[in-house]
């Protein structure tokens, strides 16, 4: 019997007069994916071939539950998957369409829909260190859910990135060359594959991403987001309807779609189970060698600069705070004019404030929680907003802190131990120049060798002989370029 050779097929979908970019991979060759590792456990496994990328937990099954990752491996380790993603780069980087530069790696891809976007992201974790720093440590990612409380049911962007690629392997010398040749257009780019929330994995551009933080320039990838989730309104009965199929970004109602692109989204929503499946379990079970570097500090010095989780999440969920609004929330209001400004709850409609503020501007978010925090009757917030007032270096904070300090206000004793390590680490703030950090990276190296190709069954004693699985994926191109000659 033959084998299947996937069919990449892309489409521009019209939807409430934008377009929206659609791939539809059927008998796609699932060599990277998402699969469950143990159905005992909520425990899932982003994987590259035959090697964890990212273990995933906490939640994968649940739409309200945030995701606890750790870094394990590589995406692309030099194989044909390499070949792939790099081939889709450098089409990208000479200008070419999405439409045309993806196709042969969403051949690689489990099948499926999937809605192609080119948005700005954050090389940061979601928290103001750089997305290289804490590499393989297991942590909790804020707003990773499917469901984010305070943007509801909008759409919206998943701007945070994590690396498929190992620090340990870092080279400063690479950073000047992506500096000058990750462009997109003139935009820093990568390519990146949505993960849960407001998450993406970083496929390709890890030192374009580095030049980005350090130069202080936007980073954009080309974002891949799988259309799994079902679309569902409540009609006027109150009950619910299912109505298209959606993504973080994207709502792709049934109607837009052909007859091959529901049957392909329909019978693809589960997570799939790869032929590799009993090598990444058994290599799951052995624990990793170290992926750390020493990174610079300066990159966690330049990532203070992009929002947190919480700001994003806050920025694209609250559509407007006037100043009626944030007078009202300072007079303990929830309301103003009958209508709920943000929350019904205080609590929450202070935080998102602070963080709406936070990411629109810094001095409308000092002005107003510093406002909340000379207002006694407000003090139940005092703590969570200390906390955001801390995250900002500006004199205005230190002189508040100062007087926390020296007020000996029994109402402030909660935020003392916030005022004082303020106050002692304000004189030592040092504003890192991003341009002489810059100059002082070592120049690309001339010369680099290529490596060898590792195949997809790990031989590389050979260059003369394909691997079965490589020759699969040979194959697959080789007959669509045929394909495309004969029409």
């Amino acid at each position: 019997m033959s084998e299947k050779i996937p069919q990449v097929v892309c489409e521009h979908i019209n939807i409430d007069d934008s377009e929206v970019l659609v791939f539809s991979v059927k008998d796609g060759f699932a060599k990277i994916g998402i699969c469950r590792m143990n159905s005992e456990y909520d425990k899932y496994c982003l994987y590259s071939h035959d090697a964890p990328v990212i273990v995933i937990s906490g939640g994968m099954d649940d739409d309200d539950a945030d995701k606890v990752i750790s870094e394990y491996g590589s995406a692309s380790g030099g194989s044909i998957i390499s070949e792939s993603i790099e081939g889709a780069y450098a089409k990208l980087a000479a200008g070419g369409s999405p439409e045309y530069a993806l196709e042969q790696f969403m051949r690689l891809l489990p099948d499926g829909l999937y809605a192609v976007t080119y948005v700005e992201t954050y090389p940061t974790a979601g928290e103001s260190m750089f997305f290289w720093s804490g590499y393989g440590v297991s942590k909790q990612l804020r707003n990773s859910s499917r469901n984010i409380r305070v943007i509801g049911d909008k759409a919206y962007s998943a701007p945070f990135l994590i690396p498929t690629e190992k620090p340990s392997a870092y080279d400063p010398s690479l950073i000047k060359k992506a500096s000058a040749e990750g462009l997109r257009n003139g935009d820093l780019f990568g390519i990146s594959l949505h993960f849960s929330g407001l998450y993406s994995v970083l496929l390709k551009g890890h030192y374009a991403a580095c030049a980005a933080a350090i130069e202080g320039k936007p980073f954009y990838t080309v974002q891949i987001q799988p259309l799994r989730e079902i679309w569902k309104i409540t009609d006027e009965n109150g009950e619910k309807k299912s109505i298209g199929f959606s993504s973080a970004s994207f709502r792709v109602p049934f109607e837009s779609l052909t007859k091959e692109q529901l049957r392909i989204g329909l019978t693809s929503r589960k997570y799939v189970t790869p032929d590799t499946y009993d090598t990444i379990k058994q290599k799951l079970g052995v624990v990793p060698k170290s992926g750390q570097k020493r990174l610079p500090k300066q990159l966690d010095a330049f990532s203070e600069r992009y929002p947190d989780s919480d700001m994003v999440a806050c920025a694209q969920g609250v559509d407007e705070l006037t100043k009626p609004m944030l007078d009202a929330l300072l007079t303990g209001q929830t309301e103003l004019d009958g209508k709920v400004i943000i929350s019904e709850n205080y609590y929450n409609s202070v935080t998102a404030a602070c963080n709406y503020l936070r990411y629109h501007s810094k001095d409308d978010f000092i002005d107003f929680a510093l406002n909340v925090m000379r207002n006694p009757e407000l003090s139940a917030t005092y703590t969570y907003v200390a906390s955001c007032l801390a995250k900002v270096h500006d004199e205005r904070i230190n002189q508040f802190f100062t007087e926390v300090k020296n007020s000996g206000d029994a109402g402030y004793s909660k935020i003392i131990g916030t005022a004082r390590s303020y106050i002692d680490n304000y004189d030592k703030y040092v504003e890192v120049s991003s341009e002489d950090f810059f100059n002082s990276l070592p120049e690309p190296k001339k010369g680099r060798e290529r490596k060898d190709i590792i195949h997809l069954t790990g031989n590389t004693k050979s260059s003369d002989l394909l691997s079965g699985e490589t020759a699969k994926l040979m194959a697959a191109h080789l007959a669509s370029m045929v394909d495309a000659k004969k029409e």
